[in-house]
């Protein structure tokens, strides 16, 4: 026999123990174990290993639990398995529910943090989930200076416990032609749940061009200035035509000074020739000066903005498409790509889980049309929509502790287009709590319902991006309340007055019938479901009644009929075994009185107490019934209405045989452990093996739990049977039967 604690609480990367109170019911001296099944074999060690019990002995056994911080989050339930090296009885478990909590961590590094290169550079970035539950990990990547664009592949990961991802981050620095290495460092972001981690990078970066190649460019820079002094001169002297192209103010030098009357004139008195609006040669560049491509993104799904996507702006060069500008959206959608100078350029939007639009809708470069860029002026309305790939929302559901299985709709409508069916997805829950909502229209918000039979239906928010799996938080259903409601009567006419009576957990729910109006009707509301209540009617002149009610998840019982029997009679009393405890699902019958009436014994609360009301006066025999235990019977006395308690112990319907084996030897015979020993009554064969344990005689043998009847014992050698003997089995008795082993066997 077995007892210990039914649930345990264990932290991530923390330890447990089970203490287990053991009680050797056999009649050897037994080595008990204790073994965890439903839980990796590294995990669990027993204190002791083996357990040392006398018959009718108790010890106690730790079982400690020790687990990694990886180990999954949420309720984990094992079965700690005890069993004898004897034998003679079989294993036994208790069950136990492992509760282990979240423990979120995540951890990120780069191997090398500093590459040297002239403009580019890729960058290794390891991220790991030490924690316990699933991770949805966002990577962004960030420079002080913003000289840097930086490409992550991907952007964001979804991590299982113990599990890692590596992310690759392409980095481009600014063109640099002159001096030495210049170090531009940046840093790439995690973040999931509550978890921010950091890891710095540096991108080295060396010059293009060496002392040798500036000296020889610088040469013909000076040789290409004479030149054009020479053309200058030539063109100021021969031409006539005017210049065909014009320039915006802002790419004019402003060089007039105000003089005392107010007019522009330059430094030295001249008038100055720069246009209005023109830029100042000193001070700092005023913002604007560039042209600047402007719109937003959206969704084809739910026609919203759509954040963390990359727009980019090319230009048309001899060689094909240059890339000269990007830009991330906004939560909301809108983007702007400043700093452009004026001219045509092809703008394109893409991120991972997205198809790339060129605008205004084409899926390539070739169907896109140019938009132009406009100098101190903002290019707006440059609007694309993204398609986004199918998204996969996975989840548990949490029923509880159940025996029947729970069959749990889950069911995902898209926020924008709740009575679009072609946007609902509806799957059922696993047996085990899990599911899967495959080919999500993606990106979108979506509301999961969650509904399952007796429990209060439970909804959540998702939102998902394009071609993500969503790893949603686990739902924990809430049952529903349930009552029990019926009538009491007297056999044939409602009975007001009647106190009707359950508990709920330890604590007592007491309600009446009224005697006005409905008469005889009682409701116990608010009851907690699942659960099995015992409901007592009393009323005074009344014998007493039980009722017991089990209640599924969410059920009401409204159609408890119970008839209360006046001045008749009642018997308490409690069945127990030999050991004094209670012994539940005893069959009580009593006969032999004016009428006969039948009660189980409880298996809960009080185990083996029994009530059997409604008797009427008289004298009555009790008639106590259990499989694997002999009959028993109790007269009891009613003649004035009123017993006191019964109480009867039953006796095991099997019996016991045991002995010695001895080997004949010089006219003695010596106790000789190691020989097989069989019982058989013709039928059946039992089979054991006689031992040398301290606290027993050696070679001390023994048979339990034996139906009564004859019985022939044997000891065999060389599969000859060299001695026998017959012994006859009583209930709940040991008989004692010595055998002897000729000498030399």
């Amino acid at each position: 026999m077995v007892s210990g604690v039914d649930v345990l609480e264990v932290a991530p990367g923390g330890s447990g123990e089970i203490l287990l109170d053991v009680v050797n019911t056999g009649t050897v001296i037994d080595g008990v174990s204790a073994h965890v099944m439903g839980l990796p074999v590294e995990h669990a060690t027993s204190r002791p290993s083996v357990l040392a019990l006398f018959p009718d002995a108790t010890g106690q056994l730790v079982v400690r639990l020790d687990l990694p911080t990886s180990f999954p989050a949420g309720t984990h339930p094992i079965t700690v398995q005890v069993v004898g090296q004897a034998g003679v009885a079989g294993a036994v478990h208790h069950d136990v529910d492992l509760v282990v909590g979240t423990r979120p961590q995540l951890s990120i590094s780069a191997a090398p943090t500093v590459v040297r290169s002239r403009r580019r550079a890729t960058f290794e970035v390891q991220v790991q989930n030490r924690g316990n539950v699933p991770l949805d990990v966002a990577l962004r990547a960030t420079d002080s200076d913003r000289s840097l664009q930086a490409t992550l592949t991907p952007s964001t990961l979804s991590l299982a416990p113990g599990t890692g991802a590596v992310c690759s981050v392409r980095v481009q620095g600014p063109r640099q032609l002159l001096g030495g290495d210049r170090e531009r460092a940046l840093q790439v972001e995690a973040t999931a749940l509550d978890q921010h981690e950091v890891v710095p990078l540096v991108l080295r970066q060396r010059s293009r061009l060496s002392a040798g190649v500036i000296t020889a460019m610088v040469l013909l820079a000076i040789l290409a200035a004479w030149a054009s002094i020479f053309l200058f001169g030539v063109g100021a002297i021969l031409g006539a035509d005017p210049y065909t192209k014009v320039a915006p103010p802002s790419f004019f030098a402003a060089t007039a000074v105000t003089g005392a009357a107010g007019t522009g004139t330059g430094a030295n008195g001249a008038a100055s020739g720069a246009p209005a609006g023109a830029v100042a040669r000193t001070g700092v560049l005023p913002a604007g000066v560039g042209g600047t491509l402007s719109g937003t993104v959206t969704a084809t799904s739910d026609g919203l903005g759509v954040g963390r996507m990359t727009v980019e702006a090319w230009r048309t060069s001899r060689t094909g498409l240059v890339l000269v500008g990007s830009a991330a959206t906004q939560q909301d959608g809108s983007y702007a790509i400043a700093g452009l100078f004026p001219g045509a350029y092809l703008v394109s939007v893409k991120a991972d889980g997205f198809t790339t639009v060129w605008y205004p809708s084409a899926a390539a470069s070739a169907g896109a049309k140019p938009v132009t860029a406009v100098a101190q002026a903002v290019t707006g309305t440059i609007d694309l929509t993204v398609t986004g790939a199918p998204a996969v929302i996975n989840g548990t559901v949490d029923v509880g502790a159940v025996t029947t299985p729970v069959i749990t709709t889950v069911v995902a409508r898209a926020t924008w287009a709740r009575d679009d069916a072609t946007l609902t997805r509806t799957v059922q829950a696993a047996a085990d709590g899990t599911y899967t909502l495959p080919n999500v229209v993606a990106p979108g918000t979506y509301e999961l319902s969650f509904t399952a039979p007796g429990y209060q239906p439970t909804t959540i928010t998702e939102t998902v991006t394009g071609g993500q799996t969503r790893f949603a938080p686990s739902v924990t259903l809430q049952s529903g309340t349930g009552q029990i409601a019926g009538t009491v009567t007297d056999g044939s006419h409602p009975l007001g007055g009647v106190v009707v009576s359950t508990t709920v957990g330890s604590a007592p729910i007491v309600v009446g019938t009224p005697t006005l109006g409905a008469v005889g009707t009682f409701v116990i509301p608010g009851l907690p479901t699942p659960g099995t209540y015992v409901v007592t009617f009393t009323a005074p002149g009344f014998t007493p009644a039980t009722v017991v009610v089990d209640l599924t998840a969410g059920q009401s019982k409204n159609d408890v009929a119970v008839a209360l029997a006046g001045g008749a009679g009642t018997v308490n009393g409690r069945i127990l075994a030999p050991d004094g405890s209670g012994l539940g699902q005893a069959t009580v019958t009593a006969t032999g009185g004016p009428s006969a009436v039948t009660g189980t014994s409880l298996t809960t609360g009080t185990v083996g107490s029994f009530t059997l009301a409604g008797l009427k006066p008289g004298i009555y025999t009790l008639m106590v019934t259990l499989p694997g235990y002999a009959s028993q019977s109790v007269a009891v006395d009613l003649s004035t209405g009123v017993a006191a308690p019964v109480t009867v112990t039953m006796r095991p319907s099997w019996g016991t045989v045991q002995g010695v084996v001895r080997t004949a030897s010089a006219g003695t015979a010596t106790g000789t452990a190691g020989i097989s020993v069989q019982a058989t009554d013709g039928q059946h064969t039992w089979t054991t093996t006689s031992t040398a344990v301290a606290g027993t005689p050696t070679g001390f043998y023994s048979f339990g739990q034996l139906p009564p009847g004859s019985y022939s014992l044997t000891l065999s050698e060389a599969g000859r049977v060299v001695t026998t003997a017959v012994v006859q089995v009583v209930a709940g008795s040991t008989a004692s039967q010595d055998l002897t082993l000729p000498a030399g066997g």
